[in-house]
């Protein structure tokens, strides 16, 4: 069976959403990797959710490419299915350990074990081993099939265990256990204002707290915008659940464009709000405009 027009469309755009958003997170990681003022824990695990965002990328692009294929349903077809679940939560999983860092460099700030490298290394390995792994118990039943409509491998909107599970451990537990580290940062900030015995402490530490303060509402922002844009998924699940409506070829479709446009959209905000990777970039861009300058002078 031929794709239409809408099924071709709908891939191409996934396919482009992808494409930036592989660019944005390789433009980011370049410019950790090279930059030495960019070596810190903070921007660590920022990078971690852009590799996570790379994964995630990755594998909604290859989805969208064996769509235009028409593979239909070959060997392979779970095992994407799988990865494509994985990709997405892996990403929210990141964010959960940002957040979680955050909390213990204010909240508990005495607690210094809990800022060391080694300790949020281990804090980076559990969370990867838990994105790995979570999908499995799906995939080991068999939850996970073709859907011919969508021409996808994925749990079906009709599946109630398989679907409400990937929602909670995907969207729904990360964004909550972030909403609740924010509102700890947050109470935490208005039970100990600051002292005026020492004047310069007092900005030092004003600067710092409203400095965590805008990095927690970054995660907060980053997470309520992937979440909105994955809304889309769960409301066809209501939907179909309520009996409103019946299942719809397209629906799958649809919900896994806005995903992948909300996976590359956060690629971009990675990039153009950490601030020490935003100024290294800006470095890079103003030098090779002014060699460009002194080429084209030289050419006059």
């Amino acid at each position: 069976m031929k794709m239409n027009v809408f099924e071709t469309v709908s891939s191409i755009l996934m396919i482009v959403c992808c494409t930036f958003g592989i660019f944005f997170a390789f433009v980011f990681i370049i410019i950790v990797m090279f930059h030495r003022r960019c070596h810190t824990l903070t921007i660590f695990l920022v990078l971690n959710s852009t590799i996570a965002g790379l994964i995630a990328n990755l594998t909604c692009i290859s989805q969208a490419i064996y769509q235009l294929l028409d593979v239909g349903n070959d060997r392979l077809c779970n095992i994407r299915g799988l990865l494509l679940q994985i990709g997405t939560g892996v990403l929210y999983h990141t964010l959960c350990v940002q957040a979680f860092y955050r909390l213990f460099v204010t909240v508990y700030s005495t607690q210094q074990y809990l800022q060391t490298t080694r300790f949020i290394i281990l804090m980076v390995l559990i969370q990867w081993i838990f994105s790995a792994s979570f999908g499995l118990p799906i995939f080991f039943t068999n939850r996970i099939t073709y859907q011919s409509g969508s021409r996808i491998c994925q749990v079906s909107l009709e599946d109630t265990i398989g679907f409400v599970y990937f929602s909670l451990v995907i969207f729904f537990l990360p964004l909550i256990i972030i909403i609740i580290i924010y509102f700890q940062i947050v109470q935490y900030m208005k039970r100990t204002p600051f002292s005026t015995t020492y004047r310069s402490n007092t900005l030092i530490s004003q600067n710092r707290r409203q400095s965590e303060l805008r990095l927690i509402r970054r995660i907060l922002t980053l997470v309520i915008i992937l979440f909105i844009l994955g809304f889309p998924y769960s409301l066809f699940y209501l939907l179909i659940q309520s009996h409103i409506m019946s299942p719809w070829p397209y629906m799958a479709r649809i919900s896994y464009l806005f995903i992948t446009f909300g996976q590359s959209a956060s690629m971009l905000i990675n990039l153009i709000t950490t601030d020490d990777v935003r100024k290294s970039l800006i470095d890079i861009i103003r030098k090779c405009a002014s060699k460009q300058t002194q080429v084209q002078r030289v050419n006059v």
